[in-house]
C-alpha cells in the first residue's frame, strides 16, 4: 500500500511539474527541399499535398526550391535527368504545377530509355 501511494504521489507531482512549464515552439522553415530516385515509379508517387505541407510554415514570400532527380544506375544508358523549380512560398501552387510538368517529362524520357 505504501508503494502504491508513494508512486500515486510522484506521478501526480510530475504531471504538475510538466504542465506548469512553458512550452516554447519552435517553427521550422524549409527553403529546399529535394527528392532522389532511381526509378520512374517513384517519382509517379509522389505526395503533393505533403510537398505543399513541408513549405506551409514559411512567410509568403520566402524563397523556396524543390528539386526532383531521377537516376538509372543499372541501365545501360545510365541516365541521369533532374528538374529545379524554385520561387516564392506564396507561389506554390503554381510551382507545383511548373514541378509536376517536369516529372512527366522526365518519366517519359526515362521510360523510353529504359535498359
Amino acid at each position: 500500500m505504501k508503494k502504491l501511494l508513494l508512486l500515486f504521489a510522484v506521478l501526480t507531482s510530475s504531471f504538475h511539474f510538466a504542465q506548469d512549464k512553458d512550452i516554447n515552439q519552435e517553427i521550422i522553415k524549409v527553403t529546399k527541399m529535394s527528392v532522389e530516385v532511381d526509378s520512374a515509379e517513384e517519382l509517379e508517387t509522389i505526395d503533393w499535398k505533403d510537398i505543399k505541407e513541408v513549405f506551409a510554415h514559411n512567410t509568403k514570400n520566402e524563397a523556396i526550391e524543390m528539386s526532383f532527380s531521377l537516376h538509372y544506375p543499372k541501365s545501360k544508358n545510365k541516365i541521369k535527368s533532374a528538374i529545379k523549380v524554385g520561387g516564392k512560398s506564396k507561389n506554390i501552387d503554381s510551382l507545383i504545377v511548373i514541378a509536376k510538368k517536369g516529372i512527366k517529362a522526365i518519366i517519359k524520357l526515362a521510360n523510353n530509355h529504359k535498359n
